[in-house]
């Protein structure tokens, strides 16, 4: 299911953005995120703060994220704000619903606290760069 789900984004990443999906390779880190109103326990947990993705994490070309619960019905806040100097664009979380964009400064973004309730959320980030590649995580 992981190694299907990472495949079908990739292929529409690679869609989007005119490249194959063949120069493209799965990246660390890719990763679950269950936020909530609690503290944050390290600056990583400081998910609220502008950051982009590139400068945080090195090896991400392209971000892209696959919601697993709502907003307003299953947590408050936790939108994701991507921070432009005109205006900010807000995704609302939707349980299946798929983001992405490319990782570098011209995608500035950051997520609202989580008020209330948890927000679900993998993280599946790809590079072009073949040696910052992995496999297809192992579930077991």
């Amino acid at each position: 299911l992981c190694r299907d789900v990472r495949q079908r984004i990739q292929q529409r990443i690679a869609q989007v953005f005119g490249i194959s999906p063949s120069a493209m390779y799965l990246t660390k880190p890719t990763f679950f995120s269950r936020m909530n109103s609690t503290a944050a326990k390290t600056t990583h947990d400081e998910y609220w703060h502008p950051h982009v993705d590139k400068v945080t994490y090195g090896s991400f070309d392209y971000t892209s994220l696959l919601y697993l619960s709502d907003y307003s019905k299953d947590f408050g806040g936790g939108r994701f704000v991507f921070m432009d100097a005109d205006s900010n664009k807000t995704v609302e979380p939707r349980a299946g619903r798929v983001s992405f964009f490319t990782s570098g400064s011209e995608n500035l973004h950051r997520v609202e606290k989580v008020q209330w309730g948890t927000r679900f959320a993998i993280t599946i980030s790809f590079t072009c760069d073949p040696q910052h590649g992995i496999g297809d995580p192992l579930l077991g």
